[in-house]
């Protein structure tokens, strides 16, 4: 690839970040020129079943978010960092609202040219009306500002839904291989040291992305258990040791399990792979991965222990272990849903569960009602329901507020009966110890502990003596067969059995 700068505009926005340290320069010896990286960032793991529509994004500004510095520190790099957004929701977005954001990132990147390379970080999940993929129309859009010479490099979440022609538009593509994610900064270092080569001439990355026609939830594909785990480590072969029969190197090779609760015709699991000089290459690499998923397709199958709410609910309480944490999947702000039903905490009240946690349920109005009263102040509270009606009604109870959490967002503790419920003027996951204990509360010394997630985040399932997947109704519910799909490609498998699928 002949690497060349971008037609010269109005000037950097922001001033870049030096990263070039430690290399020094005289009149004798003098420093080649930095190469300059626009970084950006626009992700969003669009529900199209979550009730309310996403009509603005919030805009960052400079937006650096996880610096991939450690493979740029020495390498004459300077970071011109450009402006983010992420959508204010959960729901389908907007298009304008989509349009414009991807104008205005586009539009701080015309005020920040020259560069030499991009990278932008991304999800791959955007689902905006009228637009489809919006993070793949922001490459495309980048494109053509920057031209065919400049490197695109782009990090994805292994959940995205990635269209195929965002190998036409990314030469680098690079996304995580872990879930639970644990490699989101080792994906940034992955991405980074390739555009760093390819901006010093050592590699020429190309990329391809291959759809498979396969809808699975997340929590059958994760890489703790099989088959994804093999399946995962067989792309990493790739990367280390290349395809039998190609001599070009494979740069990259991602698997993508796609967000079954975005209603999009992309939708679905796709392989993506980058190589050095070598479309055809990346091509067959994809399609091999292709087949073994493909091969493996009636094997993924849910990697934790599950059940449905009410046997849930009793196994925990007569489970042996001390503490037992139960993710209340329907509902899972990870997937964002809009973490609003009360359908668990319910549960728990009527059973008069003697020691449980909630965490959290988003109710603003509840929340303000809490901080009105003051700590200690018992109360009726219409709780929950406020966003997610179709699933039944809030829960009314007396409560007694045991703590007010003055954060950003503001939580309240109350006590139900034997139920403790966080309560929140913002959707928040918790996905750590340490939110708990911010709270007053040590996970470890209650019973049950409900989270709204599908599987079980790092933080957690490393103190969970035992964790129950309950198979709760809402805008992510893991049945995916009752979910109303108007927009997916056909046939996917397994909601039409006998597809029949030859990658190509």
């Amino acid at each position: 690839m002949a690497l060349a700068t971008a037609a010269v505009g109005s000037g950097p926005k922001w001033v870049g970040l030096d990263l070039a340290a430690g290399v020094a320069a005289d009149a004798e010896n003098p420093r080649p020129a930095d190469k300059r990286v626009f970084l950006a960032e626009f992700m969003h793991e669009t529900n199209t079943f979550h009730p309310v529509k996403t009509i603005k994004f919030r805009f960052i500004e400079p937006s650096v978010g996880v610096d991939p510095v450690a493979a740029w520190k020495g390498a004459g790099i300077t970071i011109v960092p450009g402006l983010g957004a992420r959508p204010d929701g959960g729901g389908t977005i907007d298009g304008d609202a989509c349009r414009e954001a991807i104008a205005r990132i586009v539009e701080s990147l015309r005020e920040s040219l020259p560069v030499d390379g991009v990278f932008l970080r991304l999800h791959g999940a955007m689902f905006a009306e009228g637009v489809g993929a919006g993070e793949t129309l922001l490459v495309e859009e980048v494109r053509r500002v920057v031209g065919t010479d400049v490197p695109i490099a782009c990090t994805f979440d292994l959940h995205g839904n990635i269209p195929a022609r965002l190998g036409e538009a990314g030469d680098i593509l690079v996304g995580y291989k872990t879930a639970p994610h644990t490699d989101r900064e080792e994906t940034a270092e992955h991405a980074a040291r390739l555009l760093r080569d390819a901006l010093s001439g050592k590699i020429e990355p190309v990329s391809y992305v291959l759809p498979i026609p396969i809808l699975v939830q997340g929590e059958k594909a994760m890489t703790t258990s099989e088959p994804f785990r093999s399946l995962v480590e067989e792309a990493k072969r790739l990367e280390r040791e290349g395809l039998p029969g190609h001599e070009a190197k494979i740069l990259a090779a991602t698997l993508f399990v796609g967000c079954a609760w975005t209603d999009s015709p992309d939708t679905g699991m796709a392989a993506m792979v980058t190589a050095d000089g070598s479309r055809e290459t990346a091509r067959a690499a994809a399609i091999h991965l292709a087949r073994l998923v493909w091969d493996a397709r009636r094997r993924f199958d849910y990697g934790c222990e599950t059940a449905e709410l009410a046997e849930g609910v009793e196994r925990a309480l007569n489970a042996p272990q001390a503490t037992v944490f139960l993710t209340d999947s329907g509902d899972n702000v990870t997937a964002s849903a809009p973490g609003d039903l009360p359908i668990v905490l319910r549960r728990l009240v009527e059973c008069k569960a003697p020691d449980a946690v909630v965490a959290d349920l988003f109710d603003a109005a509840a929340t303000r009602r809490c901080f009105d009263a003051g700590e200690g102040a018992r109360l009726k509270l219409s709780i929950g329901a406020s966003v997610e009606k179709r699933h039944g009604p809030p829960l009314e109870a007396e409560a007694e507020v045991v703590r007010l959490v003055d954060a950003k967002p503001r939580m309240a503790v109350v006590r139900i009966g034997g139920v403790l419920a966080i309560l929140s003027e913002n959707v928040v996951a918790f996905k750590t110890p340490e939110q708990f204990r911010a709270c007053g509360i040590e996970p470890l010394d209650h019973k049950i502990v409900v989270v709204k997630q599908g599987y079980l985040y790092p933080k957690l399932t490393e103190i969970a003596p035992r964790h129950i997947l309950l198979l709760t109704p809402g805008a992510a519910d893991m049945r995916i067969e009752k979910l109303n799909y108007i927009r997916r490609r056909k046939p996917l498998y397994p909601l039409e059995a006998d597809t029949e699928y030859e990658p190509k």
